[in-house]
C-alpha cells in the first residue's frame, strides 16, 4: 500500500466526488488543499482533482479501479 495524496481545493465539486469515491472504496489518502501553496496552485490549478503516490499522478477523471491499482502499487 502506498501513501496517496488527493490534490484538491475547497468548493470543488469534482474534488468532493473524488474524495467520496476513494473513501467508499476503502482507499486511504490525505487531502491537500492546493490553495495553501502557490507552487501547488501553479501545478494543479486546472487539473484538480489529482491523485498521486508521489511518482504517478492520476488526473481526473479517474475511477475507483484506477485508484485502487495506484493504492496497491
Amino acid at each position: 500500500m502506498k501513501k496517496l495524496t488527493l490534490y484538491s481545493r475547497i468548493e470543488c465539486p469534482l474534488c468532493e466526488h473524488a474524495a467520496e469515491m476513494l473513501e467508499q472504496s476503502g482507499i486511504v489518502f490525505i487531502e491537500q488543499d492546493i490553495e495553501e501553496n502557490e507552487i501547488l496552485v501553479k501545478k494543479y490549478h486546472v487539473r484538480i482533482p489529482v491523485l498521486s503516490d508521489g511518482e504517478i499522478e492520476l488526473n481526473w477523471p479517474f475511477d475507483s479501479k484506477q485508484a485502487m491499482e495506484l493504492f496497491n502499487g
